[in-house]
């Protein structure tokens, strides 16, 4: 894995940087919305990304249902948590909420891993379809207060994963069972971009802006997107 610069300083041209959780967050959902119509209008449709959490969840609701035909995105999630398909703990739950109550019934399509068949089963169905994507216009993660993007944690084996998806196990938050993208598919995008806001995350940031080795350093992103509660 290729790790990006030795330190990653409020002067980063990739940093952005606001002082209120809101503003991160309507910033990021226009920035989110300006790939997509670049890309609807380029290639008829939009192959993203993202995770799920409240970063990710508040910005989507800022999007605008009348600004470009959002049926021509496909959302594929970073990681699934390992419960029934009707679990309130579902990522894929999570953000066809959000983009409902936001955008209606014309999303697009939300696209996660199954639960009708073996978890191992389930990776590898879940890689046959990101394998069908060549390049994704963007990826969007937010950060865990322990540093983890999607299910990959600091330290974790799951990082040197090689495969387009793999299944976490022992992870320290329930559900511990999680099938997350691997850091090599997460990267495999034209815009990599991790919000996150709140003093809750200030270790992690910290972390994050001096160590190379962690998640989001390797995931190399080319946008990241904070509030001053997070970055003092």
């Amino acid at each position: 894995m290729v790790a990006i610069k030795e330190s990653f300083s409020e002067t980063d041209s990739r940093l952005k940087l606001f002082a209120s959780e809101t503003e991160v967050f309507q910033f990021t959902a226009k920035y989110l919305t300006e790939i997509i119509e670049t890309t609807v209008n380029a290639h008829e449709d939009c192959n993203v990304i993202v995770a799920a959490g409240r970063s990710i969840t508040k910005s989507l609701e800022y999007l605008s249902p009348l600004s470009i035909d959002w049926r021509q995105v496909n959302w594929f999630l970073a990681d699934e948590r390992c419960v029934a398909k009707d679990d309130p703990q579902r990522n894929d739950l999570q953000i066809r909420q959000v983009l409902q109550k936001t955008l209606g019934n014309t999303y697009g399509n939300v696209t996660s891993s199954r639960t009708d068949i073996s978890l191992e089963e389930a990776v590898k169905e879940y890689a046959t379809r990101i394998d069908q994507v060549n390049m994704f216009d963007f990826c969007l993660l937010g950060m865990g207060d322990d540093g983890h993007i999607a299910s990959l944690l600091p330290g974790h084996r799951a990082l040197k994963a090689t495969d387009s998806c793999c299944l976490v196990s022992d992870s320290p938050n329930p559900p511990s069972q999680r099938i997350t993208l691997s850091m090599t598919t997460l990267r495999n995008t034209k815009n990599r971009i991790v919000v996150t806001a709140g003093a809750t995350k200030r270790q992690a940031v910290l972390e994050f802006r001096s160590d190379p080795h962690t998640p989001v350093r390797i995931f190399d992103p080319s946008l990241v997107v904070l509030d001053h509660g997070a970055s003092k």
